[in-house]
């Protein structure tokens, strides 16, 4: 490439001649980058309202190039008009790149209605059978079940071609289009996007007598919405139409599904943590809770015990106080059989059983 190398006195005369707006163009440069030199190399430009004036008063004081020989007195152009390489696209324009060279042929929107989907067809039927409209906005107005479609009797046919090949395009990315008793959706793997399609009204200057409201139009301008209400996006009809704008749709779509998916994982994994956390705090307290309830039972039978050991020596002293007296007692000694079986049954070492207190809480020592 031929050198474009300019000396500083020339640029200053050039840029007090011509607008930078106008010389940045002769040198295939921006008007950012040949301000951006002259800062450098300290030559004055021209303020705003300088071409102005000059065409006004016929001639302006130009101020001199100071003297400088810390900076360059040559600049060679060419090293700025070099074609430099093109910004990254951004995920959505790469991923919109990608889908129209996949769908070359079926983001395509004909002329006509060509074997319609299903649910376009559907959505013929049901709006022929029923033959109705908005009272005041004059939409074409389908059952619930049907896609959500809300467009003039004129705006209709378009409408349906558009919605027709913006479904044989998503289903040919492998994604699916329901509709079920109160919405219409695109299904991108597990993520579910809400679906609707309007025409834009416009208001009428004149308030209605009786009344009191307004009047509404159709503009012929038509706004698909993907989403809630309060969290969907909008495309509408403008310096392009909705028809050359599927693939951007179809990208945003995907990116929000790979989006939501990894966020609704996180929610998952968070919740799984909560969950798990919970199940392990809980165990904690069952087993606290057996805990205490085994040593209380502990406790008890060593309570028991102890008892045991205090009736044993009790029923001993009366054993041996009556072999120290001469007199024979046969119910004495039928008393202490009975007293040794009941503390046999008390002991939680024996446990011995009773036909008659076997139902008895031995702790509580109540039925």
């Amino acid at each position: 490439m031929e050198k474009k190398v300019i000396g500083r006195q020339e640029l200053h005369r050039q840029v007090w001649s011509i607008p930078i707006s106008t010389l940045s163009k002769k040198y295939s440069i921006t008007e950012y980058e040949l301000r951006k030199l002259c800062k450098q190399l300290q030559i004055p430009t021209p303020k705003l309202g300088y071409w102005q004036k000059v065409r006004r008063d016929g001639t302006v004081v130009v101020p001199a190039l100071p003297a400088n020989d810390t900076v360059a007195q040559e600049v060679d152009l060419t090293a700025f008009s070099e074609p430099r390489a093109p910004a990254p696209l951004s995920p959505l324009a790469q991923l919109q790149k990608e889908i129209e060279e996949d769908l070359k042929h079926a983001l395509q929107v004909p002329s006509r209605l060509t074997n319609p989907d299903k649910l376009i067809t559907a959505f013929q039927a049901n709006i022929q059978e029923r033959s109705q409209k908005y009272r005041l906005s004059g939409l074409i107005n389908p059952h619930f079940g049907f896609l959500d479609v809300k467009v003039s009797k004129q705006q209709l046919t378009r409408t349906l071609i558009l919605m027709d090949t913006l479904i044989k395009a998503l289903k040919a990315r492998g994604h699916k289009v329901e509709v079920n008793s109160f919405e219409s959706n695109i299904c991108i793997r597990e993520e579910k996007f809400e679906i609707a399609i309007r025409e834009k009204l416009k208001r009428s200057d004149e308030i209605k007598k009786g009344n009191y409201s307004y009047d509404y139009y159709p503009t012929g301008l038509l706004v698909l919405r993907v989403g809630r209400t309060w969290n969907g996006v909008e495309w509408q009809d403008g310096k392009l139409p909705l028809e050359s704008r599927l693939s951007n749709i179809i990208a945003y779509l995907e990116l929000r599904a790979k989006k939501e998916e990894k966020l609704r994982l996180i929610n998952q994994r968070e919740e799984e943590a909560r969950l798990e956390k919970e199940r392990i705090l809980k165990e904690q307290e069952a087993r606290k809770q057996l805990e205490l309830v085994n040593f209380k039972k502990l406790l008890q039978q060593a309570k028991r015990w102890h008892e045991v050991q205090m009736l044993r020596h009790y029923i001993a002293a009366v054993e041996q106080q009556a072999n120290n007296t001469t007199a024979h007692n046969d119910g004495l000694e039928a008393w202490i059989a009975w007293a040794q079986q009941k503390a046999d049954w008390y002991d939680p070492l024996v446990n011995g059983h009773d036909d008659l207190l076997h139902e008895v809480n031995k702790d509580l020592l109540i039925q």
